[in-house]
């Protein structure tokens, strides 16, 4: 029998293998917190359970513990950089992934990633220039937050779903872990706090909102979504974006509405600028529209320097970004202004954590060159 990880399983499935141990169901709040608030690394550690209860989990569970392999911090000291290995449960092979935490004003917010690697394939994306090795499992997801906290001594406070990854394409996984990070016996984060990034995906957005909004879910329910917009035009989308071929903006701005009417959650849409490219007076235009559709608000993102040469149409971006500069452009701050004469609620994103490639769009490692150096 493959022994299952205690930390895969949300409340009720805990309760579902409590009973299937003819133990008395307390126990598995008993056992949840221990794993999800007390961040136990072995069950041997559960306190609050006889040792008879701790010898019958020994033999049919485990509890998962990522290894820490690196640590950066940025030289502002507001982020920090944390690389954990994880093993592929049907390979064994190692598998490498990046998380990050941002501490500034009063907040610590913690970016986790959903995948190793990614399959999106976004042109401005250095995850996406890894491709593909892994979806994450629940544990692996959440135990990031863990590890992030005791590695660091700071409490999270904010959880974003912006690492390495589509959390659409491991939607299940992503669900579940909303599920015990907002679970009062466990983690007990306020959903308010977390946020969901997606390229977008038809019916996936129409199913976060129905998941969101089931009664079962309630401690879910006020998760907030943020789309990974970039254009407003589907042609130059489609080419910075492979994915958005097949989920056209006019089908996702249908399920964006559908997901506020259903939600009332506010939406972000997350733009990266690339000058000439998505900063015309048309594209002023449509955000302008797109942003009266409901209530939501729109984050600019420098472009962050990734080493990959990039393709048409941003291979006039290789080798000659600059984030500082760009931070003083007059185009930037002229495109913001026209936004704004246009009511539309713009940020202008910082850029914590580039010169330790840990900004947007920056998470990438080199898996082989990692494994060979540990």
């Amino acid at each position: 029998m493959t022994k299952i990880n205690l930390t895969d399983l949300n409340f009720e499935q805990l309760e579902k293998e409590i009973t299937f141990l003819n133990e008395p169901l307390y126990r598995a709040e008993q056992i949840f917190t221990s794993v999800h608030k007390k961040n136990v690394k072995s069950i041997n550690e559960i306190t609050a359970i006889p040792a008879s209860l701790k010898e019958k989990l020994g033999r049919n569970y485990f509890i998962l513990n990522l290894i820490n392999a690196k640590i950066t911090d940025s030289a502002n000291s507001v982020t920090r950089k944390f690389l954990f290995e994880t093993d592929s449960a049907d390979s064994g092979q190692k598998n490498f992934i990046e998380s990050v935490l941002i501490s500034e004003k009063g907040r610590e917010t913690v970016c986790i990633s959903t995948q190793s690697g990614c399959n999106v394939g976004c042109e401005f994306c250095a995850t996406g220039k890894m491709g593909f090795k892994k979806n994450l499992s629940v544990s692996e997801i959440i135990s990031q937050i863990y590890e992030v906290k005791k590695l660091s001594g700071k409490n999270p406070s904010n959880i974003v779903y912006m690492g390495m990854g589509e959390p659409f394409l491991n939607y299940d996984n992503m669900l579940n872990s909303l599920k015990i990070l907002t679970h009062p016996s466990g983690f007990g984060l306020s959903s308010k706090r977390i946020t969901v990034s997606t390229v977008g995906f038809m019916g996936k957005i129409k199913k976060f909102a129905d998941d969101l909004t089931s009664p079962e879910n309630s401690s879910i329910k006020n998760v907030k979504l943020a789309l990974s917009l970039h254009s407003t035009n589907n042609g130059f989308r489609e080419k910075i974006i492979p994915t958005s071929a097949k989920n056209t903006l006019q089908e996702i701005y249908k399920e964006i509405s559908y997901f506020y009417q259903k939600t009332k959650n506010k939406v972000t849409y997350e733009y990266i600028y690339f000058e000439d490219l998505n900063d015309t007076d048309n594209d002023v235009k449509r955000i302008a529209r797109l942003l009266r559709m409901v209530p939501s608000n729109l984050n600019i993102i420098p472009f962050h320097k990734i080493d990959f040469e990039l393709q048409k149409p941003l291979d006039a971006f290789n080798n000659k970004q600059d984030t500082k500069k760009l931070l003083s452009n007059k185009k930037l701050f002229d495109f913001i202004d026209k936004l704004k004469n246009e009511k539309v609620i713009v940020n202008l994103r910082s850029s914590s954590g580039s010169d330790i490639n840990a900004a947007c769009g920056q998470l990438s490692v080199d898996q082989q060159r990692i494994q060979n150096s540990l």
